[in-house]
């Protein structure tokens, strides 16, 4: 512990080492900014020269010095006398100075920490020199030994040159090159010798190859002239077609026409080629309503049928640009920085020509065109529908003529959404795209679906991953008139079916009597619309999942809504139509919206309006089963809400059909099924 007389004799010591310093270095007054220099100046020398555990225990006895001069003070202040007050005047001066040397510890401190701090950074300067030049020196050790591999692994351009065998060397090689005495044991003479023989070899084969060109320009100049004789009799063979004419049509003999068309014709590629050839055969024999024709550049088929391949052509925004020279090098360099998309297009890149085949009504007003597309690539071929002369008209209507549907489901599985080869699925892998977007590609190229009975009707048979066509036989014989047959009956339903949904879309069915057994019975509920539903819609009623979930839907089938009416009553239809329609009948579901949502699955109403209204059979009538099955369900709700309606007050509905009882038996059946009753109709249960 420092006591007071210590602490006032050093610092007075110190005053007079000051002042004694001072007096001595600067004679004349000193500034307050040297001054203020001088002390920093000092005191960073004081703080190098002193340990800081000194200044440590000083701290702490200044401290303890506080501690007990506050102690003082506040019993000095209990004793009010003047005496105690001049002794707490002296210990304020005793403390003061107490921390005036502790806020001198403290600067001492603070200068310790900045050299403390300034020696930490020059340390790391210097240690991250060191490893700067760590790293260079170990970056030119490893760049001077990639040098020296590169020079270990370093390959002569002519060791790519394959040289013939050194037995054939030495056999047929003269000795003024070979030198078998000094190159048999000098493995580098035998090199530069066999270099020298391989260099006199191509000489004389590039000799023998100029012979061969100047031999083939002789040739090409007599084709040419020739050539040219052939065209100059053109003219005069046109002359004379022309001057038979009148004999021809004389005649009903069109030569010339046949002639074109024979000579489109043998561009096709085979499968198109077969089935061109086999369906003609077909509808001259047995259906004169069938007619084929061929669509295409015929250039560019001859082109290809020279060539034998099909060029990687860029998209179709370049294709006009093909005759200048410019796009054809911006062409190829897009080909070059991107091989992968030029691959995906040439998968999908159709041949120019195709069959169309086009299959008229009965009535000869409206008409089917199918175009068959070849997929050289891909090997399948692929059809697309057209309506010919036929305008249609109506939303829900539309949908039954749809072109993308119109023959799907034509024989079991077949959708055509896959491809029928199997080697497809390895071609997609290479170009690392999946089967959906390599479908969605065919669907841009507008390229149709590949259905699996377009690959019979053309002759095509894919076994082990692999193509084969087959040659026309019995087997095709017999399978073109059942696909023809089954595509016309696939129109001709469409069209009746596009017919009955036209007439409910637009109100053009008599709603308002029911005709079965030929005695009209008065409908006092309306039809208030009728539209198309798509499968999500169809599926999220939430009253057709009996249906669903027990029939073999693929999402192909179409869709539809009717809305029934009487008073406050709404009767809510959804009508299923199989793709195969009218083979297969078409089901009703039902949702009545009255005092209540009611359906199948919790009224038994609904559930036997729903049985009565589907047993209907589309077979026996393809015609109008649509508006017969729409009549029942009028009828139907006629009936409930007759039966049902005196249960209720007040009253809304009153009877106006003839049944005989309202409810039988223990389910209380209502009287939904029409029964002859001589010359009228009565209702009667199911």
């Amino acid at each position: 512990m420092v006591n007071k007389t210590e602490t006032n004799d050093r610092e007075g010591s110190d005053k007079k080492r000051r002042k004694t310093s001072v007096n001595e270095t600067s004679p004349t007054k000193l500034s307050k900014e040297d001054l203020y220099a001088n002390t920093i100046a000092f005191e960073e020398q004081e703080a190098a020269k002193r340990p800081p555990e000194k200044d440590a225990q000083v701290f702490y006895s200044t401290c303890d010095e506080l501690r007990k001069l506050f102690d003082e003070i506040a019993t000095l202040k209990k004793d009010n006398s003047d005496e105690a007050k001049a002794k707490i005047a002296e210990k304020r001066v005793d403390g003061s100075l107490a921390f005036v040397a502790l806020k001198k510890l403290n600067r001492l401190d603070k200068v310790r920490i900045r050299d403390g701090r300034e020696a930490l950074h020059k340390e790391k300067l210097r240690v991250d020199s060191n490893r700067l030049q760590l790293q260079n020196l170990l970056y030119e050790a490893d760049h001077l030994k990639k040098e020296v591999q590169r020079c270990y692994l370093f390959k002569s351009q002519d060791e790519e040159i394959e040289l013939v065998p050194v037995e054939e060397f030495y056999d047929k090689a003269p000795d003024t090159i070979s030198r078998p005495e000094k190159t048999k044991s000098d493995e580098h003479a035998r090199r530069i010798a066999r270099l020298e023989w391989e260099l006199q070899q191509r000489k004389e084969l590039d000799a023998h190859c100029k012979e061969l060109q100047s031999s083939k320009a002789k040739i090409a100049q007599e084709i040419v002239s020739k050539t040219e004789r052939l065209d100059s009799l053109a003219p005069r063979l046109k002359d004379l077609l022309v001057a038979t004419r009148p004999l021809q049509e004389a005649l009903d003999m069109p030569i010339e026409k046949g002639w074109e068309i024979q000579k489109t014709v043998r561009l096709l590629v085979q499968p198109l080629y077969m089935l061109y050839a086999n369906v003609t055969a077909y509808g001259e024999a047995c259906d004169p309503m069938l007619l084929t024709s061929v669509q295409g550049d015929e250039e560019e088929a001859r082109q290809i049928e020279i060539t034998g391949n099909i060029d990687c052509e860029s998209d179709d925004e370049g294709d006009n640009e093909r005759e200048t020279r410019g796009s054809y090098n911006r062409r190829k360099s897009t080909k070059q920085q991107d091989p992968m998309r030029q691959k995906r297009k040439a998968l999908v890149r159709p041949h120019p020509l195709s069959v169309t085949i086009t299959i008229k009504s009965r009535d000869g007003k409206e008409s089917l065109a199918l175009t068959f597309q070849y997929v050289p690539n891909a090997g399948f071929v692929t059809v697309k529908c057209a309506l010919v002369e036929f305008e249609v008209s109506g939303v829900a209507a539309g949908d039954v003529m749809s072109q993308e549907n119109i023959l799907n489901e034509l024989f079991p599985d077949d959708n055509g959404e896959g491809s029928p080869n199997p080697k497809t699925k390895f071609q997609i892998q290479e170009v690392s795209i999946g089967m959906e977007k390599f479908i969605s590609m065919m669907k841009e190229k507008n390229l149709g679906k590949p259905y699996k009975w377009a690959q019979e009707l053309c002759g095509i048979e894919f076994v082990d991953s692999g193509e084969k066509f087959l040659a026309a036989s019995d087997k095709w014989q017999k399978t073109i008139p059942t696909i023809i047959k089954a595509i016309r009956t696939r129109w001709e339903a469409r069209l009746r079916l596009y017919q009955q949904v036209h007439e409910l879309e637009t109100g053009n069915v008599d709603t308002t009597i029911n005709m079965e057994h030929n005695n009209p019975i008065r409908i006092s509920s309306t039809l208030v619309q009728w539209t198309a539903l798509s499968d999500s819609e169809y599926v999220a009623s939430n009253v057709t999942g009996k249906f669903i979930d027990h029939s073999d839907s693929t999402g192909n089938d179409l869709y539809f809504r009717a809305i029934i009416t009487r008073g406050s009553a709404k009767l809510e239809c959804y009508i299923c139509v199989p793709c195969d329609f009218p083979e297969t009948t078409s089901l009703w579901s039902l949702s009545l919206n009255w005092n209540g949502k009611h359906s199948a699955s919790d009224n038994a109403a609904v559930r036997d309006m729903e049985y009565w209204i589907n047993s209907l059979q589309a077979p026996k009538h393809p015609k109008t089963i649509l508006s017969l099955q729409l009549k029942r369900a009028m009828s139907c709700l006629d009936i409930y809400l007759e039966t049902e309606g005196p249960f209720y007050t007040p009253a809304e509905f009153t009877q106006d059909k003839t049944y005989l009882k309202p409810f039988r038996g223990r389910a209380r059946s209502r009287p939904f099924r029409i029964a002859s009753n001589g010359s009228s109709s009565v209702f009667t249960q199911i």
